[in-house]
């Protein structure tokens, strides 16, 4: 087949592949996507979405689609402890949240949510997301091939060409990419081509069989629907994880082996299993899968090589609980998208690519830490940081805070800190309410207080003499985006002239107290101090 060319050659269609194809469709950039299997993922494995992950999903206009795939899970709450699911009073089984805490402190943890985001979490199944993004990215004209495999690249100062091969017809082609997005995930062929070290955390070696099944249990759990169920019996201990809370489940028996070693058991023995777990010697049960699997953490050592970058479960896999890895993959895509985006759009220098890496694995690696925390008590601090993220690159100007580039500032609010997730605020647009999240997503915003008419005449300057796109807003009752007269004040303890620069991402690159005489001169300083307006 004759070579093709491309802006931006993604691997992989899991969730970390398809966001960042979403993220550059958003910004305009071609991309072609590869994925070698025929189809998105068909293993269930259920994934906690988190706050942060659903407003990156609520900036794609996927929130509501999300939340329509994840119906089924929609009733499940916290994690209970049974001896068989048949033996238990589900009525008075004690319920705690994934933490380990009351679910009543896990309420609580989600009214302080709602404070913060106008997105909440939720529980989706990966073999129902996925679906979700591919046909949103095919539907805004995306370039998606599956039975596509990478054998091979190279780069060059210019470029990197890639050998692909259709493994319907055996047919290869070289595909000529500006980057290339590896999200191939934990037996990623960038990772081992590049030679990638890995730094790996310290995990028991316990080998787990996870057994995915179909057995009507509807009647067992209706009204007291679960996210995790541990089995204590021992004649099958293990985690039964509900992928619908009907038909489909999946159970994990840690540590099982025969005869001492790791074999993959027979269905009929499967099947027996999950009976005696289940407490119901004849219940019908169909297995769909079976797999053996070990847990593991490791972090790339690098998520950049020239023109190659790492994302997903190729740069970090974390312990599966929750669906961490899954989080983080997607919050990688829409990190990496807007910043190639602005590279190969001529708005931003090259410089501006290496903050992908001083960002997105600095909160790998905290997250991989907080994993390794055995009480499960954590912090306030923490959970916003694990939640929300935290950076501090040359893309984010420090100014008073002081944040060194590599480190997690120590916050325990979202206010505006350079770094920090923009202040999440209800108010009026266009006679419709918004978040001012909701502005965010496809250029650089600057947000003032009504005393910002000189911020305003700065970003019109520095627009039209650049050539990016610089929207301005003021916050309050005669403001652009309509709210109380305090919602500035409070959101991000600023004075009414002070101004806030946020990314396309969404994050708080610049933050002013009290700005200069010249403010044209002092917003152009900011921009080209962050990689961006080369032209002025």
């Amino acid at each position: 087949m004759a070579d093709v060319s491309v802006p931006v050659l993604i691997v992989g269609a899991g969730p970390t592949g398809l966001s960042t194809a979403l993220f550059l469709a958003q910004q305009q950039v071609p991309y072609l996507l590869i994925e070698r299997h025929p189809g998105t993922a068909i293993h269930p494995r259920p994934i906690g979405l988190g706050a942060r992950t659903m407003e990156v999903l609520r900036a794609l206009g996927l929130e509501e689609s999300v939340r329509k795939a994840a119906e089924p899970l929609s009733r499940s709450r916290g994690e209970i402890f049974v001896e068989t699911l048949a033996s238990a009073n589900m009525a008075q089984v004690k319920r705690l949240n994934l933490d380990g805490k009351d679910l009543d402190t896990f309420d609580q943890m989600k009214e302080a949510e709602q404070a913060i985001s106008p997105a909440t979490g939720c529980l989706c199944n990966q073999a129902a997301l996925e679906p979700v993004l591919f046909e949103a990215a095919r539907e805004r004209g995306g370039d998606l091939r599956l039975q596509t495999e990478l054998l091979s690249f190279e780069q060059d100062e210019t470029g990197v060409t890639a050998l692909v091969v259709d493994r319907k017809t055996g047919v290869q082609q070289r595909i000529r990419a500006d980057y290339l997005v590896a999200a191939d995930g934990a037996h990623s062929l960038a990772l081992r081509t590049l030679a990638i070290p890995t730094k790996s955390f310290t995990l028991s070696k316990i080998h787990t069989l996870a057994i995915d099944f179909r057995a009507d249990l509807s009647e067992l759990v209706r009204g007291h629907e679960f996210i995790l169920c541990t089995i204590e019996t021992p004649q099958a201990p293990g985690l039964l994880m509900a992928v619908n809370n009907s038909d489909r489940w999946l159970f994990q028996m840690p540590g099982y082996q025969i005869n001492g070693e790791v074999k993959v058991p027979s269905v009929e023995r499967c099947q027996e299993l999950v009976r005696k777990a289940i407490g119901i010697p004849d219940l019908a049960v169909e297995i769909m899968g079976i797999l053996p699997w070990e847990p593991q953490e490791r972090l790339a050592e690098r998520y950049q090589v020239g023109r190659v970058f790492l994302a997903g479960d190729a740069a970090h896999i974390i312990l599966p609980t929750g669906g961490v890895g899954a989080n983080l993959g997607i919050q990688d895509g829409e990190n990496l998208a807007w910043k190639l985006a602005a590279v190969l759009q001529g708005s931003a220098s090259s410089a501006l690519l290496s903050t992908y890496e001083t960002e997105r694995r600095h909160v790998a690696g905290f997250a991989a830490e907080q994993e390794e925390i055995t009480d499960r008590e954590k912090t306030t601090d923490n959970e916003l940081q694990a939640r929300f993220g935290f950076y501090a690159s040359s893309a984010v100007l420090s100014g008073e805070e002081g944040v060194e580039e590599g480190s997690t500032p120590d916050y325990t609010e979202l206010r505006g800190q350079p770094g920090s997730r923009v202040p999440h605020v209800w108010v009026e647009y266009q006679g419709r309410r918004i978040s001012t999240l909701d502005i965010t997503g496809h250029h650089f915003v600057l947000l003032t207080g009504l005393d910002g008419e000189g911020w305003h005449k700065a970003a019109k300057e520095c627009a039209a003499h650049s050539g990016i796109e610089l929207a301005a807003y003021r916050i309050g009752p005669l403001g652009e985006l309509v709210a109380s007269e305090e919602s500035w004040q409070q959101a991000t303890g600023l004075p009414e002239h002070g101004m806030l620069l946020v990314r396309p991402d969404g994050f708080v690159a610049a933050r002013v107290s009290e700005p200069s005489e010249d403010r044209d001169r002092q917003l152009m300083g900011m921009l080209s101090a962050l990689h961006v307006c080369l032209r002025l």
